[in-house]
């Protein structure tokens, strides 16, 4: 690729301690390889708690060709892998309900998602629990903890309603949290202090495709040109769907 990557290419958002303590952590290769696939295939799906099977791990080709493995050697390589990582607290192992194991990222919006749908952690490893390991962070403000989508609303937009605290929590079922707090962020940039203008962003990045700019930033997302989302031409755009609709 000597070219490099094309104007456009998209991103997969990958968390800052696995490119910081947990890098230094992780001695093999097939692990890390392993974990950045897993996080790509989840990250695919869009929504919250995103799941990955083991046999879809198991037939994927670049899983395959990465660790060079194939049948009995690739399952076990593969399991290996995601020992290791649940070991370490990066990834979660769940039931599906029908005596399958399924992956999930270890985040805290993926935990509470888990928890409101009564899906419970199949596995989990107490040698995380205990784990004192001290992070190391690429600046100051990549540790600083990030704002809640309802903290960011009442900040930015207006005070949080019972309607509007629903339809947040609802979107947190088929976005990512900092997918959402960016939608807010950019309604409150366009002066369209409305649910509803945040919803039609979330709906053109599910069609669209997740915005390149979320590479932790400042408050949680990042700064690429941002005014391709906050356009006038966008909240015109909004305006004249919603008065096609009767809205006033």
């Amino acid at each position: 690729m000597k070219d490099g990557f094309p104007r456009g290419v998209q991103f997969t958002p990958v968390p800052n301690p696995l490119l910081a303590s947990l890098l230094e952590e992780i001695d093999s290769l097939d692990e890390l390889k392993v974990v950045l696939r897993t996080i790509h295939g989840l990250h695919r799906q869009r929504k919250v708690p995103a799941s990955i099977a083991f046999d879809e791990l198991y037939s994927d080709r670049t899983v395959a060709a990465m660790l060079n493995a194939a049948g009995d050697e690739l399952e076990n390589a593969v399991n290996s892998a995601i020992d290791s990582a649940v070991d370490r607290g990066i990834l979660l192992l769940i039931d599906d309900g029908n005596g399958q194991r399924k992956i999930c990222l270890n985040t805290e919006p993926v935990r509470r998602a888990l928890v409101r749908q009564g899906i419970e952690v199949a596995s989990k490893s107490l040698k995380s629990a205990d784990r004192k390991h001290a992070e190391t962070w690429a600046d100051a403000e990549s540790a600083h903890p990030k704002q809640d989508a309802i903290t960011f609303y009442e900040r930015n937009i207006a005070p949080v309603t019972a309607v509007v605290a629903e339809n947040i929590h609802a979107a947190l079922e088929e976005h990512p949290e900092d997918e959402v707090v960016l939608a807010i962020r950019k309604a409150s940039e366009a002066n369209a202090r409305s649910w509803n203008y945040i919803a039609a962003i979330l709906r053109r990045w599910a069609t669209e495709g997740r915005p390149e700019e979320l590479d932790d930033g400042p408050d949680g997302t990042a700064e690429r040109d941002l005014q391709e989302d906050r356009s006038d031409q966008f909240y015109e755009e909004y305006l004249k769907r919603q008065r096609a609709r009767g809205a006033n």
